[in-house]
């Protein structure tokens, strides 16, 4: 299943509404969509999707056609090629059909900095520590494949 931007925007909407429902932070109900738009363009760029590495892959294929081409490499080996190769470059952060360019615990820490210094959160209840962790355990149990 190829995973789309919306998906990513699924997953900050996960994260808001987990810390919202523990009562871990508040803010006026009119502003959700801001706040997780605001969430959605801090984090946003950090994680790739499926598409995005498709993208990325073919780049990658473009830049290096020319070399490949005297080869005996059919196009999806190339494409297989160059796919591992991008893939290999995110190591362990790779997560639910999401790609980070920035480790779980780099986007948690965004994210928390954002709720503590943001105009539209009223409170926030929870220690940085305790809310990473939230942040963290909410991006590892988020399955896309739920959501259809």
């Amino acid at each position: 299943m190829a995973t789309q931007r919306e998906t990513v925007r699924l997953l900050c909407k996960s994260i808001i509404t987990r810390l919202e429902n523990k009562k871990s932070i508040t803010f006026p109900a009119r502003l959700r969509q801001i706040v997780q738009d605001e969430v959605f363009g801090l984090v946003g760029p950090f994680i790739l999707t499926d598409e995005d590495l498709k993208e990325r892959t073919l780049a990658k294929l473009g830049a290096k056609a020319e070399m490949l081409q005297d080869s005996a490499f059919t196009e999806s080996d190339q494409y297989r090629a160059a796919k591992a190769v991008v893939k290999n470059s995110f190591g362990q952060d790779s997560l639910n059909g999401f790609y980070f360019q920035k480790a779980p615990k780099f986007v948690a820490q965004t994210i928390v900095q954002y709720l503590m210094r943001s105009s539209h959160i009223d409170d926030v209840y929870e220690t940085d520590e305790d809310l990473e962790h939230q942040i963290v355990e909410t991006v590892q149990r988020f399955n896309p494949a739920d959501l259809h």
